[in-house]
């Protein structure tokens, strides 16, 4: 890519957000002393869709290598996320007054398969990581 395009600063992978602000910081240095993986996000994280509704991204990248799909080669194998992450995240949103959660992933269906439906814990409780045990969880919050 940086053959064809000079310009470009760094190509790195879904999620290495570190990658991304080290390739800016190399060619504008940041003028004060901060932690930028920390001090430019907002607790309650960077939402960009309307007040009313947020993406909840439970997992990253796919298994399967259909011939038509370049997912599995651009983001990678299926990665869950633990699902008390999932809702520890849900849970924020609709405090902040999100009303609509869509639920996103390449391959939702697979939530968990990498993760072996391993359970952990929200708000006490055990959860598996499996998607009708995420699905009933996030019902309860209204």
């Amino acid at each position: 890519i940086r053959d064809v395009h000079p310009s470009v600063l760094a190509v790195t992978g879904p999620q290495q957000y570190e990658q991304v602000v080290t390739a800016v910081h190399e060619v504008v240095p940041p003028k004060t002393e901060h932690n930028p993986l920390v001090d430019l996000v907002p607790p309650q994280g960077v939402k960009l869709t309307p007040r009313h509704y947020a993406y909840l991204k439970i997992s990253e990248g796919c298994n399967h290598s259909c011939s038509f799909c370049i997912i599995p080669s651009m983001r990678g194998k299926l990665v869950s996320r633990p699902v008390g992450d999932v809702l520890s995240e849900a849970e924020r949103l609709v405090k902040a007054g999100v009303k609509e959660l869509l639920v996103i992933s390449q391959d939702t269906s697979a939530y968990g398969v990498d993760l072996k439906y391993k359970t952990d814990f929200w708000n006490g409780q055990p959860v598996k990581t499996r998607m009708k045990e995420l699905c009933e969880a996030l019902s309860s919050m209204g």
